[in-house]
């Protein structure tokens, strides 16, 4: 199919302002992607599948629709999926993201001014899950009963979704975003839960996180001069941090390979 005539196919009334398209068997070139990329909304939906796509080919708009669906994500980039905005799910098929990808993008959306997509997950990923690794930088817990791992956003951000859960299983995973006190029913039971309990939990060890970093960047200062507000300024943080350790040491938690998890 020529540039020419799928561009004529997108311009037809009928299709130029569509909700949904879906490319299917096939391959399609960069010149018609692109005439497909330029007509991203944040209110339409793009499937692209068993369709092959370059492998060099990139976009700056490839994440910005609504729902997303790629068969043959070799192509996109860690930077795609920093433009998510109010996006409902993203599915990638094979994909080339790295552990440090998908670290950037939880420290991303940690800190994000909007909440960016409510799903996003891959099913042929070939990441090593290494915690260690994947959550470098981030506060983490564990659940207690499932093998989901929650990580909270920045609470000076305005977000209504500000719990993000990660699922791992077998090189497939999952991230998904939900507003703290939204319920759901646990999986094989009756029973409903919110995240209210993992965000307080998360909050007070981000605290105690932030305190230890502003306690070793104010003892760096000391090294170099004397300062009596600036001691005093230390002796406050300590006090502060000890009573946030005590209520860390009350939720009898341990830290191990980089997630907190219930003892």
């Amino acid at each position: 199919m020529t540039a020419e005539f799928f561009k004529e196919i997108l311009t037809e009334p009928a299709i130029k302002d569509f909700g949904v398209l879906r490319l299917e068997n096939g391959e399609i070139d960069a010149e018609c992607l692109d005439l497909v990329m330029g007509m991203a909304q944040s209110n339409r939906i793009l499937h692209i599948k068993r369709t092959e796509i370059p492998r060099d080919y990139y976009h700056e708009n490839a994440c910005k629709f609504y729902d997303i669906s790629y068969d043959d994500a070799r192509w996109v980039r860690i930077e795609n999926l920093l433009t998510l905005k109010d996006s409902y799910t993203v599915s990638l098929g094979s994909n080339l993201l790295t552990q440090r990808d998908l670290n950037t993008f939880i420290k991303y959306w940690i800190d994000s001014d909007h909440d960016m997509v409510a799903s996003l997950s891959s099913f042929k990923s070939t990441i090593a899950f290494e915690t260690e690794r994947l959550f470098d930088g981030i506060v983490v817990l564990k659940r207690r009963r499932q093998a989901s791992y929650v990580v909270a956003a920045n609470p000076t951000k305005q977000r209504k979704r500000s719990i993000l859960t990660i699922n791992w299983n077998d090189g497939k995973f999952r991230l998904k975003s939900w507003d703290k006190d939204q319920t759901f029913r646990l999986w094989g039971s009756f029973e409903f839960k919110s995240w209210a309990s993992e965000y307080k939990v998360l909050m007070v060890l981000n605290k105690k996180k932030e305190l230890e970093r502003e306690l070793e960047e104010i003892q760096k200062l000391l090294e170099t001069r004397q300062d009596q507000n600036v001691v005093k300024k230390k002796n406050e943080i300590e006090r502060e941090l000890q009573n946030v350790s005590q209520d860390v040491d009350s939720l009898y938690l341990e830290l191990r390979d980089g997630v907190y998890s219930y003892i």
